[in-house]
């Protein structure tokens, strides 16, 4: 049996568990995007509410996106899983509880034809929904300590290309995994810190990180 298996620019991988209300906020910002040659890979780390029911219209109307259900594994492997199935040039992500500017995509595509020595970028994000001091979340180095977060590695900024993440072995179930991927594979591959603030992290999911361990510090 033969299968098309299109090999897009962009993978997109999106990782939900029990993201409901916030899912027509992210998805609708993906197609959005004023760069087109993407796949959304929506991983379903085994919701138990209306997940699938919210992304179904959007996976019968839309070709390049895909879906993908386990069950309860946690974010850091959920987005192993779609890396692993995605079929892009570049790999980024998205929370499911935050979006993209329309220009995101497309910004980071250039960038990265522009400067094809740089491996991997990440980025500050546009913060919504609070005030300063609301985006103070544990130091990875000293958990007694707070830091703000755009001093620290956003995954859903990760923006690379693939063989970074094939690579690598992908993230570690771990805090901050994202910070010590980057740490990781800096050692091998260039990693550049990309001034555009076009990912926007809220924070009114009461389960987001911000929230959940500032509850916890």
């Amino acid at each position: 049996m033969v299968t098309e298996m299109k090999q897009y620019q962009v993978s997109i991988v999106l990782a939900t568990y029990n993201s409901e209300k916030f899912l027509d906020r992210s998805v609708s910002s993906v197609l959005s995007q004023t760069f087109k040659d993407y796949e959304l890979f929506l991983i379903d780390d085994g919701s138990t509410d209306k997940t699938f029911e919210v992304l179904f219209p959007y996976l019968r109307e839309n070709d390049n996106f895909k879906y993908m259900r386990h069950s309860n594994r946690k974010h850091p492997l959920s987005l192993n899983a779609g890396i692993t199935n995605t079929t892009g040039m570049f790999i980024t992500f998205l929370d499911a509880d935050d979006e993209y500017s329309p220009e995101h995509i497309e910004l980071r595509v250039n960038h990265m034809n522009r400067n094809q020595e740089i491996d991997l970028l990440h980025s500050p994000a546009l913060l919504a929904d609070g005030n300063e001091d609301d985006f103070l979340i544990p130091d990875a180095n000293d958990m007694s300590k707070l830091i703000h977060i755009n001093e620290c590695i956003i995954g859903g900024t990760l923006f690379g290309k693939r063989e970074v993440f094939m690579n690598s072995g992908g993230f570690k179930n771990i805090y901050s995994h994202d910070s010590e991927f980057v740490k990781r594979v800096s050692v091998d591959h260039k990693v550049q810190r990309f001034e555009y603030p076009t990912y926007i992290y809220h924070r009114d999911n009461p389960d987001s990180v911000t929230s959940s361990l500032r509850r916890t510090s």
